[in-house]
């Protein structure tokens, strides 16, 4: 009985210490993550890198890109970056010879899903890697942060 109250009293103190010395050592560990989607996510590869929604721009203006949206199709006919390719990363061994026959091996291809936890993009983007194209990119949370920056999309075409 009396192990039984010395148990939580023990885990408190060992607590307590694990919190004072995350506080004094010179790389503190934070408590609480950012969500911010400012920040770059992981990719699944270090062939990989993520680009931010200013350099994607510029390379759309210098037409030195080529954006491949990892969204399902439905999501994909409903708006775009414009210029957009549609290759859905789960129909991507399907499509992909007929989206990316025309792109030259060393283009820069810039793919982006929407969402800040969405890997769509990541697995789209090392999926192509692994095909031999050598600038790949992946633009995080990219088709609302592209909205959000007002740069230029392809909506529906609505028939009257």
């Amino acid at each position: 009985m009396k192990a039984l109250w010395q148990i939580p009293i023990i885990l408190i103190i060992t607590i307590c210490i694990a919190f004072g010395y995350n506080q004094i050592r010179a790389n503190t560990i934070p408590l609480m993550c950012s969500w911010s989607e400012n920040i770059s996510g992981n990719t699944f590869s270090e062939y990989v890198s993520t680009i931010s929604v200013d350099e994607a721009a510029a390379l759309l203006n210098n037409n030195d890109a080529v954006f491949i949206d990892a969204r399902p199709e439905p999501f994909y006919n409903q708006g775009h970056i414009q210029g957009a390719l549609c290759l859905p990363w789960h129909q991507a061994e399907e499509k992909c010879f007929d989206v990316i026959e025309n792109i030259p091996p060393d283009k820069n291809i810039i793919t982006y899903c929407d969402g800040e936890s969405c890997v769509l993009s990541d697995k789209l983007a090392v999926f192509l890697c692994d095909l031999g194209f050598e600038q790949v990119h992946t633009l995080v949370n990219g088709w609302t942060i592209w909205n959000q920056n007002n740069l230029p999309i392809d909506l529906p075409k609505i028939s009257q």
